[in-house]
C-alpha cells in the first residue's frame, strides 16, 4: 500500500462468490475440528453469546470463500496518482500534529459507494459473453472544495470497468462501470483543506455531487460520516448504497467496515460469515455466527470475531430487524465483547436478500468505544 505518514485507507468487498453459496446447500459450514470447538449450525439463542466459547479457530474459520476474499484485495488497488501527491502528503502530515488554538487541521471523510444488483452474484469476466442485460453506471463524482482520492475499487471487472485517467481535476473522479448479476463500487477519501473549513461560515456548504445514468444526487460533505442509505433504481432489485466515516487526526480510534454472506436457512433463522476490515484497507480478521429469534420473541444474532490467523478477538451480540417497506432488506445493530464479556465497541449495518435467493449479504461498520462520535453514528 502506497500511502503517506497518515496512511489511512479502507476497503470493503461486498460481493458473493458462487462457491460461497454452493457450500450452504445442506445448511452447514465446515468447521475446524483441530482448533475450534463451537457448533455454528446449532447455536442456542437463549444463552450468553449463543453458547459460543472464547476459543481460537483456523484461519478464516477454515472457509474457502473467506480465504478467497484475501486474494481479492490485490485487485482492489486503485493506484490513484494523488496518493503520492505532495499536497496530499503534506495534509496527511498536518493531521498527525496536535491541533493548536490558532491552527486548524484538514478534515478527512471516507465514503463507500456500491451500485448495481445489491443482492446479486459476483460476475466474472467470462460472463460478459452470456445474454445479460448490463446496466451502465458510467459516471462521475466531485466536490465543490477539497481533494478526492480513490482508495479502493469494489468488484470492477477490469479492463472493461475502470477509472478515467488522467484525472479530470483534483476534485473529480470519473469511471466506466457496468453491472450484470452483481455490483461495483468505490471507496473514496475526501480531504478538506484547513482554509476550506475556515471559510465555511461565509461559503455555501461543501457538497459532493454523484452522477450516473440510473442515479444522481448531491450530499453535504459534513453530513457524510453518518450516512447509511440505500436508494432503489430501475430495473427492479437494483440500487445504490452509501456509507460514510470521518477521521479528524492521525491518533484515530480504530474503526472500519465489515461485510460478507447473510444466509437464510428457514423463516427468521440463518447464518452469517464475512470479513472484518480496518482503516488501512487490509483484512484484520473474520466473523461468523447465526441469527434468529429467541424464546422471548427477540430477533437476535450471536457470533465470533477472530484475528487474521484465527486467534479469538471477541464475541458478537446484537439484534436485527427487517425493513418493512423493502422485502428482503434488514438492519442489524450490536456490539462486541472481550473474553470476559466486557464491551469493546459497536457494529451495525444492513442485510440484503430475496426469498428466491437464500444467499444474501450484509454490509456494515464497526468502531471501538473510544470514538463516541463513530459509535453514535453506527447506533
Amino acid at each position: 500500500m502506497r500511502t503517506g505518514k497518515h496512511g489511512i485507507a479502507m476497503t470493503l468487498v461486498l460481493g458473493l462468490a458462487l462457491a460461497g453459496c454452493a457450500s450452504e446447500e445442506n445448511g452447514t459450514i465446515t468447521g475446524s475440528p483441530q482448533v475450534g470447538v463451537d457448533d455454528y449450525d446449532h447455536m442456542d439463542f437463549n444463552t450468553d453469546f449463543g453458547g459460543l466459547t472464547a476459543t481460537d479457530e483456523e484461519e478464516a474459520f477454515g472457509d474457502g470463500f473467506l480465504l478467497s476474499l484475501l486474494a481479492a484485495e490485490v485487485d482492489e488497488e486503485a493506484d490513484d496518482p494523488l496518493l503520492l501527491d505532495p499536497e496530499v502528503l503534506q495534509l496527511e502530515q498536518m493531521a498527525s500534529q496536535p491541533a493548536q488554538p490558532d491552527h486548524r487541521l484538514p478534515r478527512f471523510t471516507f465514503l463507500r459507494i456500491s451500485w448495481g444488483l445489491l443482492e446479486g452474484e459476483v460476475d466474472s469476466l467470462g460472463r460478459f459473453a452470456e445474454s445479460i442485460d448490463l446496466l451502465d453506471w458510467t459516471g462521475m463524482l466531485r466536490v465543490d472544495r477539497g481533494i478526492v482520492i480513490v482508495r479502493r475499487l469494489v468488484r470492477f471487472e477490469r479492463p472493461y470497468d475502470h477509472l478515467v485517467y488522467p484525472r479530470i481535476d483534483r476534485r473529480t473522479v470519473a469511471w466506466f462501470s457496468h453491472t450484470g448479476r452483481h455490483f461495483d463500487g468505490l471507496l473514496v477519501e475526501i480531504i478538506e483543506r484547513p482554509e476550506d473549513l475556515a471559510d465555511g461560515d461565509r461559503l455555501q456548504p461543501n457538497r459532493l455531487h454523484f452522477v450516473t445514468g440510473p442515479f444522481a444526487q448531491s450530499f453535504v460533505v459534513a453530513e457524510l460520516p453518518g450516512l447509511d442509505q440505500v436508494h432503489p433504481v430501475e430495473p427492479a432489485d437494483h440500487g445504490i448504497h452509501f456509507t460514510g466515516f470521518r477521521l479528524s487526526d492521525i491518533a484515530q480510534c480504530p474503526k472500519g467496515f465489515l461485510s460478507g454472506i447473510w444466509i437464510s436457512h428457514e423463516s427468521a433463522r440463518g447464518q452469517f460469515r464475512g470479513r472484518w476490515v480496518g482503516l488501512l484497507g487490509h483484512t484484520h480478521g473474520f466473523l461468523r455466527g447465526a441469527w434468529g429469534v429467541n424464546d422471548e420473541g427477540e430477533r437476535v444474532f450471536f457470533g465470533k470475531y477472530i484475528g487474521h490467523r484465527g486467534r479469538f478477538q471477541g464475541f458478537l451480540t446484537g439484534t436485527w430487524e427487517p425493513v418493512g417497506d423493502r422485502p428482503g432488506h434488514g438492519i442489524f445493530r450490536g456490539q462486541w465483547a472481550n473474553e470476559e464479556g466486557g464491551r469493546q465497541g459497536v457494529l451495525g449495518g444492513r442485510t440484503f436478500s430475496l426469498p428466491t435467493r437464500p444467499c444474501g449479504f450484509f454490509a456494515g461498520r464497526w468502531a471501538n468505544d473510544c470514538d463516541p462520535a463513530a459509535t453514535d453514528a453506527i447506533n
